[in-house]
């Protein structure tokens, strides 16, 4: 009777311990709780809410096309030493996209940040969507 008790024992012991790992893990492409302020995005939502974000400090971004680059924003990246505003542009949705977009699913966390003087309206956080921590992300 040991014999198959213990089997039975340790397979429901293993049962268990595993059906509470998976309903303990968060699920894909979610963030941490809607009150931590995270919210999900893809590239495209990023870099409208970044543009959205330089235009609240002034800086506006397109032309009227929507194409062009003003001459105020392509100074704005020239000063902060990415060349122009396609420099810019081509570092938030490609290298700073890949450094937080871990998992390559195209879905990052964003979350706004407290508009300060040190703090302007197109700095953001964000984290990987399957990341367990909000903790650590990059900053934009």
């Amino acid at each position: 009777m040991r014999r198959v008790l213990l089997p039975v024992l340790v397979a429901s012991l293993l049962s268990v311990l595993a059906a509470s790992t998976v309903t303990a893990a968060k699920p894909a492409t979610t963030c941490a709780s809607a009150a931590s302020g995270y919210f999900v995005v893809d590239i495209e939502e990023w870099w409208s809410i970044t543009v959205d974000g330089f235009e609240a400090e002034g800086i506006p971004v397109y032309e009227a096309d929507g194409v062009t680059y003003t001459a105020a924003f392509d100074e704005f990246a020239a000063a902060a030493g990415f060349g122009d505003g396609a420099g810019l542009e081509d570092f938030v949705r490609v290298a700073q996209w890949d450094a937080i977009d871990k998992n390559g699913n195209d879905l990052v966390c964003m979350k706004r940040r407290p508009i300060t003087p040190g703090n302007p309206a197109f700095f953001f956080n964000g984290v990987d969507d399957q990341s367990s921590s909000p903790r650590g992300g990059a900053t934009t």
